[in-house]
């Protein structure tokens, strides 16, 4: 039997609803990487049939090869919902499965293509230090421990396609907190700056997962607080981000150490447009009405602007009657600001 498939994959496997393809498919790339599956995925293989006249020697390569694609094919059947699964249910190889996803859902979203060497080198890298990336995904500390003993730059290597480091992918799993713990103790501040392909720092990534603990072992380590403010490649810091995957208890915890440079990113251009409007629309969901309003009264022209699902904040409020029990002066204060305002608006606009 195929290497690393004699039983069935026991790492959780990303699931994929039919939204945000590009990440889904980064995550996968490096699953299939911890399966030793991503070579039967990736390239262009031809398994001839096996017949009667196959020699010996060659019928067990080819049904090792079998195997390894019936796996992996198997794994994105069960990484897919029902619907999505049917476009694929007749295929017969990973490799046209993955195809025909990447055809229907990737779009005119196009993630970012490494030059073919550089791909290869970033494959090499995740090969080499796949044993660590499994350890830190099984919480297995004394394996960690002993992989990094023996390569030092293990620290700072990227483990996964999405360029992750070892420290941003035990913060992510969200359950590996004491290799975080170690990890943290090991690692310079250059090293826990370091960011992945979408521009995240370990502190976006617990953020983005609700990982409180580790948050708190990152910001006490980083002294000088750098990683509050430093944003990712869509210019938004970790608050912003635990906002906008609703992560309540981790917005809560990092307004005290971002409440200045909040300030400096509300005041800044950027805020006015359609980050502006949904980061607000995320604090109303979370709850952070008073701070929402905060904000509102500092960008009026947000009450006029629509979400990119063509909703207002005023209908995200209103759905929300429930939120408001405990506190119908603060909801009273949002309708009367979005009433005075809209008179403003067409007074001054008509």
């Amino acid at each position: 039997m195929a290497k690393g498939n004699s039983n069935p994959p026991t790492l959780p496997i990303p699931i994929f609803t039919g939204e945000k393809y590009d990440i889904w498919s980064t995550k996968m790339e490096t699953y299939f990487f911890s399966q030793d599956l991503w070579d039967i995925v990736n390239e262009e293989l031809s398994i001839p049939e096996i017949t009667s006249f196959t020699p010996d020697w060659l019928r067990k390569q080819l049904k090792a090869s079998w195997q390894k694609n019936a796996a992996a094919l198997y794994i994105l059947q069960q990484a897919v919902d029902d619907n999505i699964c049917s476009k694929i249910y007749k295929v017969k190889t990973a490799k046209e499965a993955w195809n025909t996803l990447k055809e229907e859902f990737q779009g005119n979203t196009q993630p970012t293509i490494l030059p073919d060497k550089e791909r290869k080198e970033v494959e090499a890298e995740c090969k080499k230090y796949l044993l660590l990336y499994k350890a830190i995904l099984e919480g297995n500390l004394e394996a960690v421990r002993t992989l990094c003993d023996k390569d030092k730059d293990a620290l700072k290597a990227r483990i996964t396609v999405n360029f992750d480091t070892a420290l941003h992918v035990a913060v992510g799993t969200g359950k590996a907190n004491h290799i975080v713990e170690y990890l943290l103790k090991e690692m310079s501040m250059d090293q826990l700056a370091q960011k992945n392909k979408e521009g995240n720092t370990i502190l976006s990534v617990a953020a983005i997962v609700g990982n409180l603990p580790a948050a708190s072992m990152i910001l006490m380590k980083d002294k000088y607080l750098t990683l509050i403010q430093d944003s990712n490649n869509f210019k938004r810091i970790p608050l912003i981000e635990a906002a906008r995957h609703g992560q309540k208890k981790m917005i809560k915890y990092l307004l005290q150490f971002s409440d200045s440079y909040l300030n400096f990113y509300v005041d800044s251009t950027r805020f006015s447009d359609e980050s502006g409007v949904s980061f607000l629309n995320s604090l109303i969901i979370a709850g952070f009405y008073g701070l929402a309003l905060k904000l509102l009264k500092k960008h009026g022209n947000l009450a006029t602007k629509q979400l990119p699902t063509g909703e207002s904040l005023l209908s995200t409020i209103a759905g929300k009657p429930s939120a408001f029990r405990s506190g119908q002066n603060t909801k009273r204060k949002f309708l009367q600001f979005f009433k005075d305002y809209k008179r403003e608006y067409i007074f001054h606009n008509y």
